[in-house]
């Protein structure tokens, strides 16, 4: 009996030994022909005009990565403590952890305990889900067995800290040192470590903000491990048990306080730049034209303007001297819709193209004293009719020149110059001034039925800014490695678009929509906005049924602001029609707060004189009318004009 007995115990040992085996070289087989491997690291930092930092972008992931050796020597240990003591022992996987885990899990037939090891815990983060299935923890445990043999321990647990989840949308121990405690990881004291390396077991649960209590008492249960391992001395884990946590919250990468939809745009433009091909992998600083402040003032604006509705808004700020792109706002809560209506959305831009019409007219003989009789018309155009109205259906009544059609947005005016120069003309205008698409030479062209994005708009107004010279738009300026070395600087081109004498007679006829003195039986269409101004402007604004545009400029900084809903409805409350002049004024104000220039306008050129004229007849002024200098070429005066010069000559 008993050699029978000792007969089967050594079948047992023979078969149990050879299965053994077995699995382990089917292990080895398997995880020599797997070629896992940890993610090649990635830093990008974003910079703005003022060189400091405002985002730090990851893998993919608006966060900071931070080498080991700047990491605190407790949150190191505290983690190793708690979550895998044998880290630098086992090759991947603790057998001695996981066969009492196996045990139990037969005994509960469910997989409720883990003994996942650190490497297990970040090669489930970087490849695997958290579902508790027997295929997922074999795949687990193979792949860990791969990335240990190809990588060491350093790089491991390095990766591993950088890619652990701390609550509140925060990634990584070096931005979670920052949110908790405004301290860099390589800073955390004991205690500021163990609340830290409490969070990842449950981030909700044991965030030390949400949770304080419960992030005390597992911080006390990790202190008391470090204590047992001899990490710490029995006087760190006393005090430190009894320390009171002063936690601050302030996410650094938080898309709320860091232009979010600029930095996609930053991202995305990356891609565009071949000097930077290859050379990612050690990092990279990018120094953008963004002026963070002034980012602040817009976002204080749309707080304080906008509406309690569901209408959105777009801004785009750039300097038209530089090409500078200082500010991009695509929606009004990034974290709700990252959608970015600045450069995606195309809408009609309404009356604000108008602009373009008349520089074309201006380049084709019209002076801005050149009227048109502002009354109910249909045109016959192409074998069709075509009759337009000016808002609310308000007209002079009498010829007006183009300076108070101007001011006043007079839809009539506006197809009368457009048909008499010729659709066309207005076409290769707009297609000089970089509008894309089909661009349709048509009469309702020149009430803006062309739709646009306010990126494209903006970057059109800026040659006008710029006095008819277009800059390369930037948005990034240069870009070094980690170690400062140049890679890349941004070389704006210059090209000459419109003479300058022209554009420079459309500017001051545009600083005309201020002017209350222009009113008839309308107001110009910004002396709302007019007292918020402490400067000269030239702007223009548009409508039609679904949007609202405003955009502006002196020789300094050049504002787009549009505003309608995300599915074109009608826009009928008041107060959604209003609020984007506003935050137009509040903008362009702002600007120069922050920046402390001087504000500048434009240089008469010598080949232009200016006239005191009535700026809304375009003739002298009779007796009590109002008048202000109006601005002529010399060699393009009006009759009247021309024919008291040669009398006077006489």
């Amino acid at each position: 009996m008993k050699k029978h007995f000792l007969k089967i115990c050594k079948v047992l040992i023979i078969t149990s030994t050879l299965l053994f085996t077995i699995l382990l070289l089917t292990i080895a087989i398997i995880t020599t022909n797997m070629n896992y491997q940890l993610p090649e690291i990635m830093n990008v930092e974003l910079y703005d005009n003022n060189n400091h930092k405002y985002l730090s972008y990851s893998n993919g992931k608006k966060q900071s990565y931070v080498k080991l050796d700047d990491i605190s020597k407790y949150l190191k240990e505290a983690f190793i403590s708690i979550e895998d003591k044998r880290f630098f022992k086992h090759h991947g996987i603790d057998i001695v952890r996981m066969g009492g885990a196996l045990l139990k899990n037969i005994k509960d037939q469910n997989l409720t305990e883990g003994a996942s090891t650190i490497t297990q815990q970040y090669v489930r983060n970087l490849y695997l889900t958290t579902e508790k299935t027997w295929k997922r923890k074999l795949n687990e445990i193979l792949i860990s067995l791969n990335i240990e043999k190809n990588y060491t321990k350093n790089d491991i647990l390095e990766g591993y800290l950088n890619s652990i989840y701390f609550d509140h949308g925060i990634y990584g121990v070096e931005d979670a040192s920052i949110y908790y405690f405004n301290k860099h990881a390589k800073d955390l004291t004991l205690v500021e470590a163990v609340a830290i390396a409490s969070i990842p077991k449950g981030p909700t649960l044991y965030s030390p903000i949400k949770n304080p209590q419960n992030n005390k008492e597992r911080r006390n249960l990790i202190l008391k491990e470090m204590f047992d391992d001899g990490l710490i001395s029995e006087y760190e884990y006393i005090t430190s048990s009894n320390e009171t946590l002063n936690c601050i919250g302030n996410n650094p990468n938080d898309d709320v306080i860091n232009a979010p939809y600029f930095q996609d745009l930053v991202l995305q433009e990356l891609k565009n730049i071949p000097e930077i091909k290859g050379k990612m992998a050690g990092g990279l600083k990018v120094y953008t034209t963004l002026n963070t402040s002034l980012y602040k003032a817009i976002n204080d604006s749309m707080e304080k303007r906008m509406p309690d509705s569901n209408i959105e808004a777009a801004i785009y700020v750039m300097e038209p001297k530089t090409g500078n792109v200082l500010a991009v706002v695509g929606g009004k809560d990034y974290e709700q819709s990252t959608y970015n209506r600045a450069i995606s959305s195309i809408r009609q831009p309404g009356s604000s193209i108008k602009p373009f019409l008349y520089l074309t007219a201006l380049e084709n003989g019209f002076t801005v004293a050149t009227t048109f009789t502002s009354e109910p018309t249909t045109f016959y155009y192409d074998h069709t009719t075509y009759s337009p109205t000016n808002y609310q259906n308000i007209y002079a009544g009498f010829d007006v020149s183009m300076a108070y059609a101007l001011a006043t947005s007079d839809n009539i005016y506006a197809v009368k110059t457009h048909l008499f120069l010729g659709c066309n003309k207005m076409v290769n205008t707009l297609k000089r001034f970089g509008f894309s698409g089909d661009i349709p030479a048509i009469p309702s062209l020149a009430l803006g039925v062309k739709e646009v994005s306010v990126q494209e708009l903006t970057e059109a107004y800026s040659i006008l800014a710029n006095g008819g010279k277009q800059v390369t738009p930037t948005i990034i300026t240069k870009i070094t490695d980690m170690d400062d070395n140049l890679l890349y600087v941004a070389k704006p081109k210059t090209k000459t678009i419109a003479n300058y004498s022209d554009v420079y007679l459309l500017n001051e006829a545009m600083t005309s929509v201020f002017d209350n003195q222009m009113t008839y039986n309308i107001r110009p269409t910004g002396v709302a906005i007019k007292s918020l101004l402490t400067t000269k402007y030239a702007a223009k604004s548009g409508s039609t049924d679904t949007d609202n545009w405003m955009v502006g400029f002196n020789p300094d900084i050049v504002v787009c602001v549009w505003s309608g809903y995300d599915d074109s409805r009608i826009i009928l409350s008041t107060s959604d029609t209003k609020f984007g002049k506003y935050i137009w004024a509040d903008t362009v104000e702002a600007y120069y707060k922050i920046t402390g220039i001087t504000p500048s306008w434009y240089e008469i050129p010598s080949d232009v004189i200016s006239v005191e004229i009535n700026p809304i007849t375009g003739f002298y002024a009779a007796f009590g009318e109002y008048t202000k200098p109006m601005y002529f070429k010399k060699s393009n005066l009006p009759w009247f004009i021309n024919m008291e010069t040669t009398r006077n000559q006489s």
